[in-house]
């Protein structure tokens, strides 16, 4: 039988294809080379209809199990991506600049978070994703209105705007990010 873990993806989804006999399409054309070929390789004793079917039906399972390897090779780099920006927050916390009232640094998310004293509403801003800018000298601009809950109508009652950055700019963040590397 066929190994399908040699074919590539393109081979793969062209057998996984279903097109209708009479397509002159050239997905369903060269599906049919594929399966002719193959199938004059195998020397298999079964109809080719048979063949045909048997090997549309391995290739959407090896789709399926490489779909299925990719989630999790993706999965697997999100969660160590996380972790570093998470071990970059904490090390450069003492650092930042412009987290200071009423901003709170959540240390173990690396969430900014905040509370309107008008009306009690709660914001929060993801650092992570900013984190790798700001280590490298750069800033984070932060700018939030608060609109207010149901008791407070009219305009924004609040607002933020704050520039969060290393207190000592890229000199600083360059001996950090060189003392990060020395302990590996």
């Amino acid at each position: 039988m066929i190994d399908f873990k040699k074919m590539t993806e393109h081979q793969l989804r062209r057998l996984a294809s279903e097109y209708p006999t009479t397509a002159s399409h050239p997905g369903a054309v060269e599906r049919m080379v594929l399966v002719v070929w193959n199938y004059l390789s195998d020397k298999s004793a079964k109809s080719i209809e048979l063949y045909n079917k048997t090997l549309m039906e391995g290739a959407k399972k090896e789709l399926a199990r490489r779909e299925e390897e990719e989630g999790k090779r993706r999965a697997e780099i999100e969660i160590k991506e996380r972790k570093r920006k998470l071990k970059l927050v904490k090390k450069l916390k003492k650092w930042l600049v412009g987290v200071s009232e009423p901003l709170e640094l959540n240390e173990s998310e690396g969430l900014l978070e905040w509370k309107c004293e008008k009306c009690g509403n709660k914001a929060r801003f993801d650092l992570k994703d900013h984190i790798d800018n700001i280590s490298k000298g750069g800033v984070a601009e932060l700018v939030w209105f608060c609109s207010g809950k149901k008791e407070i109508d009219g305009p924004s009652h609040w607002s933020i705007d704050r520039r969060i950055r290393l207190a000592h700019g890229e000199e600083l963040s360059q001996k950090l990010l060189k003392d990060e590397k020395k302990k590996k």
